[in-house]
């Protein structure tokens, strides 16, 4: 059976900064019933890069987790981050940035080069670790309720 379209949801980060956050999202996402893909927890055998390209095309919600460092090495065209983001924009994906702590674009203005100088467009949705629960009800209820997807 196809999972709900509405209900399916990649989570992108930087494992350097994020990894822990990206990990209990994906918990709690699951719990409240989205299919949830997450790398650590998704992958199985097979190859890295098809796998996740295929993953963010099967998925109507592309979540970013954005936090201090994590834009810093997007200048570079083969950094991973960087390619999951352009390809969930050429695809339309419903891209939903998670600014972490008062994360703020300027600060990370120098590595937005081409298709990710408008990542700053997107509308984003501030996360404070104090108010965990809220900002997923806040995600769940207006953010992933309803689905623009790519054609």
């Amino acid at each position: 059976m196809m999972p709900d379209a509405s209900k399916t949801v990649f989570i992108s980060y930087r494992r350097s900064t994020s990894r822990y956050l990206a990990l209990l999202l994906f918990k709690e996402l699951r719990t409240r019933g989205y299919d949830v893909f997450w790398d650590v927890e998704s992958i199985g055998a097979g190859q890295f890069e098809p796998i996740i390209l295929g993953q963010i095309a099967a998925r109507a919600h592309f979540v970013l987790l954005i936090s201090e460092g994590t834009l810093d090495r997007c200048d570079n065209p083969n950094d991973w981050l960087r390619k999951e983001i352009e390809y969930a924009m050429i695809l339309k994906r419903k891209i939903i940035p998670i600014l972490v702590d008062n994360f703020d674009f300027r600060a990370a203005s120098d590595y937005l080069t081409g298709d990710l100088s408008t990542l700053d467009t997107y509308n984003a949705m501030p996360l404070y670790y104090q108010f965990f629960d809220a900002a997923v009800d806040r995600l769940c209820n207006q953010f992933l309720s309803s689905t623009v997807y790519g054609k």
